[in-house]
C-alpha cells in the first residue's frame, strides 16, 4: 500500500510500525498511585481538560475542512462530553473521595459511563460509548504523555499527531522516521525533527486507523511517499528509494565557511534541542546560536537538579569546543511542557503565561538552571538568551532575578553575558531601549512572524498566512539588524527562514550576518555561502524592502534566481 502525504522532515527510513493510537492506556491511567493533595489534582485536570477541548475544535475544523460535515460532528459531540457536568463531576468524585490520581479517575469514570451506554437499548445511545472512551483516552493522554509515549516496540511511530515531548521521547528510543495526519510545517514538533534528523511524514488522513501496527514499512519523506506492507508490485517503488538512501543527517558536519566567497565575514551557527545535536560541532567549526533548553525537561519524569542541567550544558560545551555557545532559558508553554509539569494550560498558550513570564513565577524551575548556567560560565564564555520578553519592565524584572540567583551586588558582573530573543513584536519596536540592556539579540524568526501577523505557527489552517516574506517582517528585521550593528552588538537570526539555503542572500542583503540554523541545514547553508558574493547581492535588499506584498517580494527572488514557494 502506497500512501502520500506531506514533508515535515526530509530522509529515508525502513522498519516496523508502531501505531501510538493503540495500547493499554486504560491500564495505565489505572496504575496511578493515590494522591494526597486532591486540589493540585483537581487543577492538573482542568488544564487537561482545557488542552483537550482545543485538540478536539482543531480535529474538528480540519475534517470539516475536509468535505467530511458527518465526521466533524463526532468531535463536537466529544467535545460537548468535555463540559457533560455528570461525567465531570464524576471524575472530580473520584479525586475529592476517592483521593485517585486524576489519570486513573478519568479511566475508571469513562469505564463507569461507556458500560451505562452500552446496556442501553437505544442504538443513538449505545453508539456515544466509544465515544466516551475515546474522550477519556484523549484526557489521560493530555494528563500524561507517557501514556501515549511508552517505549515504542518498532521503529516507525504513526499517530494521529504528536506533540515535541513525545517527539523527544522517541528519539531517545531510537525511532527512526514518524508518520502523522497532523503536523504544522513550522511546529515545534516539525522542527525538532528536522534537528533530529528524523524523516517525518504528515498530512496521511486516517493514518493510525489504516496502517497496521507492526507491518513493515520503507519511507521516503522527502518526496512524501509511505509504503506500506510493500507488495510485489510495488517492490519497484521500494527498491528505487532503497537505492536513493544516504547518509543521516546526524553522521556530521562540514567544516564551515567563515565568509563570503569575495570576503565578508559570515557566521554560521547551530540551533539545538539536545545534546547530540551539537556532536562534531567543533571539527566543523561551527558554535551554537541557539541552545532550546527545555526539551531537555522532556524526556524525564521529574525536574532535573542543578547537577543534571550542569552535566547536560557540559556535553554541549565539550562539543562546541572553543566555538560559540548561546543557552536559551527554558521557554515553557504553549506545546512545549514536561508531562509531568504542573504549569498552567492557558486558554490561548501562545498569549499566555509562557517564557519569562512563566520563570519570573517560578523560581523552583528558575533557580537551578540559572546555578548551573553560572557553574558552566566560571569554566568558559556563555550567553544567557532570555525567552519571549515582550517590555523593558520584564526586562528589567528578570535581570534582578538573575542578580538575585547568581548573587551579584550592584555594579558586579554577572558571570555569563546575557542576551535577549526577540520574538515578541513590542521587544522589536522597543529595540533601542532593549539592545542597551543586553550583550545580543537573537531574533526568533518563527514566533516574530507568528505575532506580527496573527498566525498561529502550529495551526495548518493559517500556514499561508504566516509568511516571513511579508514586507512588514523583513522591514522589522532590516530594523532591529541596523539598531544591533549602530550600538556595536551581535544580532542572530533564528528560525526556518533563516535556513533555507535558497534564501540566504535575501537575509545577507538585508544585513545579516550571523544566521543559526537547525543541523539539517548547515551543510547546505555552508555550500551555499560559499558561492555568494555579497557585492551582487547588495541590491537586492533595497529592492525587497521597497514591496508592499508578499508576492511582490518572491517576484524580486525569482528575478534573483532564488526560487521560493507560492
Amino acid at each position: 500500500m502506497i500512501l502520500r502525504g506531506k514533508c515535515v522532515s526530509a530522509g529515508i527510513a525502513e522498519g516496523r510500525i508502531h501505531v501510538v493510537d493503540v495500547g493499554s492506556w486504560l491500564a495505565h491511567a489505572l496504575a496511578h498511585e493515590s494522591i494526597t493533595k486532591p486540589d493540585a489534582e483537581i487543577a492538573r485536570f482542568e488544564a487537561a481538560r482545557s488542552r483537550a477541548a482545543r485538540e478536539l475544535s482543531r480535529v474538528r475544523a480540519l475534517v470539516a475542512q475536509r468535505g467530511r460535515a458527518h465526521d466533524a460532528d463526532i468531535f463536537a459531540a466529544q467535545a460537548t462530553m468535555l463540559s457533560d457536568p455528570k461525567l465531570i463531576g464524576r471524575i472530580e468524585e473520584e479525586i475529592r473521595k476517592n483521593l485517585q490520581a486524576a489519570e486513573a479517575a478519568v479511566a475508571r469514570a469513562a469505564i463507569e459511563f461507556h458500560n451505562a451506554l452500552k446496556a442501553s437499548e437505544a442504538p443513538s445511545v449505545r453508539d456515544k460509548a466509544a465515544d466516551v472512551m475515546d474522550v477519556g483516552q484523549r484526557l489521560v493522554y493530555c494528563l500524561d504523555e507517557t501514556a501515549a509515549a511508552e517505549s515504542p516496540k518498532a521503529d516507525v511511530i504513526v499517530a494521529t499527531s504528536i506533540v515535541p515531548s513525545q517527539l523527544v521521547r522517541y528519539a531517545h528510543h531510537g525511532v527512526v522516521a514518524i508518520i502523522t495526519e497532523t503536523c504544522g510545517a513550522k511546529s515545534h514538533t516539525a522542527i525538532l525533527a528536522r534537528g533530529l534528523g528524523i524523516p517525518m511524514v504528515t498530512g496521511i488522513e486516517g493514518a493510525a486507523g489504516r496502517i497496521r501496527d507492526g507491518a513493515p514499512v520503507v519511507i521516503d519523506a522527502g518526496a512524501g511517499v509511505v509504503i506500506v506492507d510493500p507488495s510485489q508490485a510495488e517492490e519497484d517503488a521500494v527498491a528505487a528509494i532503497r537505492a536513493a538512501r544516504s547518509a543521516p543527517p546526524q553522521t556530521g558536519l562540514k567544516p564551515v565557511p567563515k565568509a563570503t566567497c569575495d570576503g565578508v565575514p559570515v557566521s554560521i551557527l547551530l540551533n539545538i534541542s539536545d545534546p547530540i545535536e551539537a556532536e562534531n560541532a567543533a571539527a566543523a567549526g561551527v558554535g551554537v546560536g541557539l541552545f532550546r533548553t527545555e526539551f531537555l525537561y522532556m524526556d524525564r519524569t521529574s525536574w532535573p537538579s542543578e547537577d543534571e542541567s550542569f552535566e547536560t550544558y557540559k556535553r554541549v560545551a565539550d562539543a562546541v569546543g572553543d566555538g560559540e555557545l548561546n543557552i536559551r532559558l527554558a521557554d515553557f508553554g504553549a506545546e512545549k511542557s514536561p508531562a509531568y509539569a504542573d504549569i498552567p494550560v492557558n486558554r490561548n498558550p501562545s498569549l499566555g503565561v509562557r517564557g519569562v513570564r512563566l520563570l519570573l513565577s517560578r523560581p523552583d524551575i528558575l533557580e537551578p538552571q540559572v546555578r548551573a548556567l553560572a557553574r558552566l560560565a566560571h569554566q568558559r564564555p556563555v550567553t544567557v538568551l532570555l525567552p519571549m520578553i515582550d517590555t523593558v519592565d520584564t526586562l528589567l524584572r528578570i535581570e534582578s532575578e538573575l542578580d538575585r540567583i547568581c548573587g551579584v551586588t550592584q555594579g558586579a558582573a554577572r558571570p555569563f553575558l546575557l542576551g535577549t530573543m526577540i520574538e515578541v513584536p513590542s521587544a522589536a519596536l522597543l529595540i533601542d531601549e532593549v539592545i542597551d540592556r543586553v550583550d545580543s539579540v537573537a531574533v526568533g524568526l518563527n514566533d516574530l512572524t507568528q505575532y506580527l501577523l496573527a498566525a498561529d505557527r502550529d495551526d495548518e489552517f493559517v500556514e499561508s498566512y504566516h509568511d516571513a516574506l511579508q514586507p512588514v517582517v523583513l522591514r522589522l528585521v532590516r530594523r532591529l539588524v541596523e539598531t544591533a550593528v549602530s550600538r556595536g552588538k551581535p544580532v542572530t537570526m533564528c528560525g526556518e527562514l533563516a535556513g533555507d539555503p535558497l534564501l540566504t542572500p535575501l537575509m545577507l542583503a538585508l544585513g545579516v550576518r550571523r544566521i543559526s540554523v537547525s543541523r539539517s541545514h548547515v551543510n547546505r547553508l555552508a555550500s551555499a555561502l560559499c558561492m555568494l558574493s555579497m557585492s551582487e547581492i547588495v541590491p537586492l535588499g533595497a529592492a525587497v524592502l521597497a514591496c508592499s506584498t508578499g508576492r511582490e517580494v518572491r517576484d524580486v527572488l525569482k528575478a534573483y534566481r532564488m526560487p521560493v514557494s507560492t
